[in-house]
């Protein structure tokens, strides 16, 4: 314990260092570079006719204010020259001027200093200046292009237009062309001075580069089922969190949005279905290491990387079972200094929202309720009479509360600020970003921040030895009602109508026994959780011969977690003024503070070698990770000065102090063999040897093999005759075996229990064993078998199709023991579960107009998940995990209708409370005369079937526009308690009533939606198909427009590139389920944040 407090405060005293070395590091390289941008990125216009070198560098001057210093010993400049620049860089007219003269120069202020090389720099002297046009396919100019020499010293990126200059030393013979999204392209140097390139679509074949486990490897090689999404897909939605944004765009990838709360709105992501009933999230790593996906700003992805077979993922060994998800951020290109900036603003408003009664719909419904069951009504005539000559509520007496409406007074307005400045020199590469988001609540008091700062930079020291720096600070803060947000919408949405939510002299009303949504949202306190935290990855490459590259990398990440949750007494009041309830009593504070440490150290050494049409990869690697936390949580309460909330303000009396500490371990030897005959036969095989601390010697390493194949038929010479529509076509085939060790940090010890007693006026402390402990258990193991096919037609169509089936044995489960053991069961491996599916994703992408393009992608996949395995352990309750079924099942009776009369009831088993025709009929599965938990089935599965999503987008001149559709085939929903089923809430009162719970069962209407109302009855809210719904949907997620201003309109400025749009996220959605409710959070009450719609607008702009 005292090593690891140790360690984690040695790095919070480094804490407040992070942010300050970012900024250094920033400024080291973008001082110069601004100087060199601000100089060398000015366009001008101008021609030269037989000048000499001399004049050519005072016409300069009087342009662009540019000053030259040199010897004349260096230079000739008395050299003649011609040529005519429009609208050209100044760095590319002075590129044209010093070609051929062997000598370099640098910037100071507005001065170029011009050099003759040394003999030692001939090799990276610019011999001569290059110029050229990239194109797409149709002609059309391809902007952000990366230019390089084959020997890596020099790079550049096109302009808007396309167009590039670089400058070639005398042993560079190649420029290399790379964009993402296109696959790259290799130019010999052939003399010439200019060059038109052409970029084909990549996605138009499956020549692009994707990332892997530890590395990248062309499409056409791949063996295993990897989805690639690009940035650009991702940062096109106004996601809060990240993993929100990765819904619908991957076959095979579940995504569901069980919210909108600020800062709770992420996705929950599922990748081929659910493979463990314990932690079931897909490991995420960012530039290669382990983190979270909410905490990175969408505009900073340059792709985003989807392992779903055992073959691809096997490479991460223990942590890959749930799938891997790699995500690879933007990096510093070419070596002028661009400054872009995006932003957005925009408002929410609800998807859903129940529609509740008002106050005299209400109260002639509850007397309906309460006459039902033979009890005198609630509410009189008279007072009734009393509320419609008030005109339906207008006074304190009688009320007629919006609760909604009155509990929704959040703005909803968010907004996102990106910032970055990309840039460099030949020997330092930077990416500098800085981000801001901020979200307002539907409710008050409800908002998330987000502040980012970021730095990637890439050093070249030498040809054979480079590094690669990554900083980031990140900090998160939400804030929520001290109540729970969960709370407020519970009470919006069944307080009844007739209930004072404020008195007319501004003084809070009754709501229901004191508990107010309004109140407590307002003047309850609030609940801050900031969880700031700083990181750093940094890489050392070294290539002593260029088969051969050696890597280094460490990964610290120091984060702290602080909560407070400050819950303040609010006093309401009768309508008489007379004080009524306190809520709560007594004001108090919960503070919890924790801090995190994670060290991420691995090393590799990678061979490629290639052999006549022979090509070898071999990977090698080893990594350590670990782990160490602390908290401690006080309390206190009684607070005299509320607006003092630090624990010290409050009373002593029932204080309470307490605190952890934990720590985990993984070692691990890694290994991936590739190899290839002419990229058309591909074997690769990979391992992986993990140990985990979680686990006791003996058990505790675990290893992961994996291999798979693939024939690229189509380059086969009998297939040459279809060259002309079938462009690529390849089959794979995988196998392999994970592991899983997301079970606990201490799975296979017992625990204590640490308890005191008083004796003698003396306390003794206590320590009692918790549970069983089972020192053999192991790891979960997933064994998956994969076969797929790729196709790429005529050029433009992209086919791609997976079955699988995946089987996890060795579950962590607690079966039953005797009660009399009196202790908890141990874990012991002993659950199975398969998965077996099929996906299917086709792109289509059209040019056939110059000015007009589209792209159509869909998605379709499906999984079959069952529990085949739990050692006869057949747990109860709403969702349940039986053999036979999908995990997650829901649970109940099945029904049969109605009792539609006295006679009915008399003639079927007994059921709950005192039956009436219009109650809910159960079947009775044993046929013993009594409904009760046996005969309870298995009646639905919240496990999503055949997802699917149309992505589409389109562009004609500067005008672009895309739109996203996705949804659920099959899945079934269930809602329970106050929210949907009326008089389930406790008290006189009885909670609410919705609109559509007015078609219920009456004598005149046996077919109603709804059984009859019935106070105090608990036969029609037993969990049933009654209360089950179809949870299938569709729904229209993004819908986004935009306009690129012409590069013509702001030649004159120094903006490079203007692009103004606007976007809907959650539009519509079409389904049968319960309304007023969202589908995509199918079981509960229903008293969730519901998913909002969000409408924005905003702008990007490069400079």
């Amino acid at each position: 314990m005292y090593k690891l407090l140790t360690r984690i405060n040695t790095l919070k005293r480094c804490k407040g260092r992070l942010l300050y070395l970012i900024i250094v590091a920033n400024l080291i390289v973008i001082w110069p570079a601004l100087g060199l941008g601000q100089v060398l990125r000015q366009l001008i216009t101008v021609e030269f006719k037989n000048a000499t070198i001399k004049d050519a560098f005072k016409e300069l001057n009087n342009l662009a204010g540019v000053k030259f210093m040199y010897s004349s010993k260096d230079l000739d400049e008395n050299k003649k020259v011609s040529g005519k620049f429009v609208d050209k860089s100044t760095a590319s007219v002075i590129d044209f001027l010093l070609s051929g003269q062997n000598v370099t120069y640098s910037v100071r202020d507005n001065t170029i200093i011009i050099r003759k090389v040394t003999q030692s720099k001939q090799q990276l002297v610019q011999q001569r200046s290059l110029t050229g046009q990239v194109v797409d396919e149709q002609g059309k100019p391809l902007g952000n292009v990366t230019v390089k020499t084959n020997t890596n010293l020099r790079q550049t990126v096109t302009d808007d237009n396309g167009n590039f200059s670089i400058a070639v030393a005398a042993d560079d013979h190649q420029l290399i062309f790379t964009l993402l999204g296109y696959s790259p392209s290799k130019v010999d140097l052939t003399g010439q001075t200019n060059y038109t390139v052409r970029l084909t679509n990549a996605e138009q074949g499956l020549d692009e580069v994707v990332v892997v486990g530890y590395g990248t490897q062309k499409k056409v090689n791949l063996t295993g089922a990897v989805s690639s999404v690009s940035g650009e897909d991702i940062a096109a939605r106004p996601a809060g969190q990240t993993s929100a944004a990765l819904q619908g765009l991957a076959p095979g990838v579940t995504v569901t949005q069980r919210s909108g709360q600020p800062g709770a709105d992420g996705g929950n992501i599922r990748i081929r279905g659910i493979g463990t009933t314990g932690n079931a999230n897909p490991m995420v790593l960012i530039d290669g290491v382990e983190g979270s996906m909410n905490n990175i700003d969408p505009n900073l992805i340059e792709s985003v990387s989807i392992l779903k077979d055992a073959a691809s993922a096997s490479i991460y060994g223990s942590r890959a079972a749930n799938g891997v998800i790699l995500i690879t951020t933007k990096r510093g290109v070419g070596d002028k200094v661009s400054i872009s900036y995006n932003n957005y603003f925009g408002w929410q408003s609800p998807t859903n929202m129940p529609d509740i009664v008002n106050a005299l719909d209400h109260m002639s419904l509850t007397n309906e309720a309460y006459t039902n069951v033979g009890s005198s009504p609630l509410y009189s005539e008279e007072l009734m009479d009393a509320y419609r000559a008030q005109g339906n509520g207008s006074s304190d007496l009688y009320p007629n509360t919006d609760w909604q409406k009155e509990s929704l007074t959040g703005s909803g307005f968010q907004q996102s600020h990106f910032l970055t400045i990309n840039g460099g020199t030949d020997k330092v590469k930077m990416l500098a970003s800085f981000g801001y988001f901020d979200q307002n609540g539907l409710t008050a008091n409800s908002n998330f921040k987000r502040y980012t700062i970021r730095n990637n930079m890439d050093i070249t020291f030498s040809e054979r030895l480079s590094a690669r720096v990554d900083l980031q600070y990140v900090n998160p803060i939400l804030t929520s009602p001290s109540a729970g947000i969960a709370n407020i919408f519970q009470w919006m949405n069944s307080i009844p109508a007739n209930q004072s939510f404020r008195n007319s002299d501004g003084t809070w009303g009754l709501g229901w026994n004191g508990s107010n949504p309004v109140s407590a949202a307002q003047d309850g306190g609030m609940s801050i959780n900031k969880s700031p935290f700083g990181s750093i990855n940094a890489f050392l490459t070294y290539k002593p011969v260029d088969w051969l590259t050696a890597e280094l990398n460490y990964a610290p990440k120091y984060s702290t977690d602080v909560n407070k949750n400050f819950r303040q007494v609010v006093q309401s009041y009768y309508a008489d003024g007379s004080p009524a309830y306190a809520v709560p009593q007594r004001s108090a504070l919960t503070q919890r503070n924790a801090q995190q440490l994670y060290n991420n150290m691995r090393a590799t050494l990678t061979v490629d070698k290639s052999i006549s049409d022979h090509t070898l990869r071999w990977l090698i690697g080893a990594s350590r990770e670990d782990f160490t936390e602390e908290w401690i949580q006080g309390f206190r309460d009684t607070y005299v000065l509320p607006e003092f909330p630090v624990l010290d303000a409050g009373q002593a009396v029932n204080q309470q102090a307490t605190g952890s500490a934990s720590e985990w371990a993984l070692q691990s030897f890694f290994s991936r063999l590739n190899y290839d005959y002419k990229e058309k036969y591909l074997l690769e095989v990979n391992a992986r040897y993990d140990g985990s601390s979680r686990f006791l010697k003996g058990n505790r390493y675990g290893f992961f093999p994996s291999a798979s194949a693939g024939w690229r038929f189509s380059e086969e010479p009998f297939m040459e005759n279809t060259k002309h529509w079938l462009v690529e076509g390849k089959v794979r085939v995988s196998w392999g075996r994970l592991g899983n060790q997301n079970i606990g940090t201490y799975p296979a010890v017992a625990a204590l229990d640490l308890g005191s007693y008083t004796l003698g006026g003396g306390i003794i402390g206590t320590a009692a064993l918790n549970n069983l402990s089972n020192p053999n258990i192991t790891w979960e193991s997933t064994e998956e078998k994969n076969i797929g096919l790729d196709l790429t037609l005529f050029s433009r169509l992209n086919l791609t199709a997976d079955y699988y089936y995946r089987k996890t044995n060795d579950i962590l489960l607690l079966l039953d023991i005797p009660m009399i053991i009196g202790l908890a069961a141990p874990y012991q491996n002993v659950g199975v579960v398969e998965n077996r599916g099929w996906e299917f994703a086709a792109t289509y992408n059209s040019d056939f107009q110059r000015e007009f393009r589209y792209s159509i992608t869909a998605n379709l996949s499906d999984v079959k998940n069952k529990v085949l395995d739990m050692r006869g352990v057949n747990n109860t309750g709403l969702t349940v995990n039986r053999e036979g079924y999908p995990i997650g099942s829901i649970f109940g009776y099945e029904v049969e209708g109605y009792f539609q009369s006295e006679e009915e009831i008399a003639d079927h088993p007994t059921q709950f409370g005192t039956l009436a025709p219009g109650d809910i009929k159960y079947a009775n599965q044993n046929d013993d005369g009594i409904i009760n938990e046996t005969d309870k089935v298995v009646i639905g599965s919240t496990v999503p079937r055949y997802t699917y999503s149309l992505n589409g987008s389109a562009s004609y001149k500067g005008f672009d526009a895309s739109i996203l559709l996705q949804g659920v085939g099959k899945a079934d929903g269930y809602l329970y308690g106050a929210g949907i089923q009326p008089f389930t809430t406790t008290g006189a009162i009885g909670g609410t009533i919705r609109e559509d719970n007015k078609d219920r069962w009456t004598p005149e209407n046996r077919d109603a939606t709804y059984p009859r109302l019935a106070f105090g009855q608990n036969n029609n809210a037993q969990a049933s198909q009654f209360w089950m719904r179809d949870a299938a949907y569709l729904r229209l997620k993004n819908a986004q427009i935009g306009y690129t201003f012409p590069q013509a309109w702001l030649s004159r400025t120094r903006i490079q590139r203007l692009r103004i749009f606007a976007n809907g996220t959650n539009l519509f959605s079409v389904d049968d389920f319960w309304d007023g409710y969202d589908v995509e959070a199918p079981v509960g009450t229903g008293n969730f944040y519901p998913q909002v719609k969000v409408y924005t607008f905003g702008l990007d702009i490069t400079f």
